[in-house]
């Protein structure tokens, strides 16, 4: 059986359910927990930056993801 782990917290996600569990967005692997709370830090800067592009967004999300994976947290 293949473990999954996080790619933030590098906690193992037991009994993985897509979307549910376990969130697979680009190359990265999420916990639940995680995800809401890089959505919680990500909620802010969405709502204040205008005028809104998917492009921005995109790379807004993956800089985050990526400065919390090199810091172990979000």
């Amino acid at each position: 059986m293949k473990s999954l782990y996080c790619d933030i917290c590098k906690n193992e996600i037991e009994n993985p359910i897509s979307e549910r569990t376990c969130f697979h967005i680009k190359e990265y692997d999420i916990c639940e927990a995680c995800h809401d709370a890089l959505f919680a830090r990500l909620r802010p800067t969405v709502r204040s930056h205008f005028p809104y592009s998917s492009e921005w967004y995109e790379q807004q999300f993956t800089a985050l993801v990526e400065r919390s994976m090199a810091t172990s947290r979000i």
